[in-house]
């Protein structure tokens, strides 16, 4: 069921409007939950920063990184396999999966809103030893506020 609409959730809408070039194809978290407990075959890619994976990340979620990304963290991928990528809303992510295109993936989307929506959202976070947690990392404090209250916001990058 869909989450209702919060001001945050307009906020990170807006940001979107102005940040991504939608050259690639975006799911909303609802659908990528939805899919994952129907479909066991996802690769799910975390394009942000280790300290910030660490401090949380979606389930079964592989850590590529994206200053350092290479395209060995996705080693012995079959071209076709179904593989989305989210960063904090959705910008950083959106490079990766560029490149992961033009590496010749086929099926690869972007996360709208990324683990900020996904959080904003309550769907379930794990932390580096696989518990459950509501923290997620900010980025910085200007970011953080695209969090909702109900999610702990930890980060350790000045304000940008």
């Amino acid at each position: 069921m869909p989450q209702p609409r919060t001001q945050v959730s307009f906020k990170i809408e807006n940001t979107l409007k102005k940040m991504l070039k939608y050259s690639v194809s975006t799911i909303s978290s609802n659908v990528l939950a939805d899919s994952v407990k129907c479909e066991l075959d996802w690769l799910i890619l975390d394009s942000r920063e280790l300290a910030e994976f660490e401090v949380s990340h979606l389930p079964n979620a592989r850590w590529v990184g994206y200053q350092d990304f290479s395209i060995c963290r996705v080693p012995d991928t079959p071209k076709d396999t179904k593989i989305v990528v989210y960063c904090s809303i959705g910008v950083r992510s959106e490079k990766i999966a560029e490149k992961l295109i033009a590496f010749g993936f086929s099926k690869v989307w972007n996360l709208y809103g990324g683990i900020f929506a996904w959080a904003n959202e309550h769907k379930t976070l794990v932390a580096h030893n696989q518990n459950t947690t509501l923290a997620v990392h900010g980025y910085s404090q200007k970011w953080a506020t695209l969090l909702e209250h109900h999610v702990q916001s930890k980060q350790s990058k000045q304000s940008k």
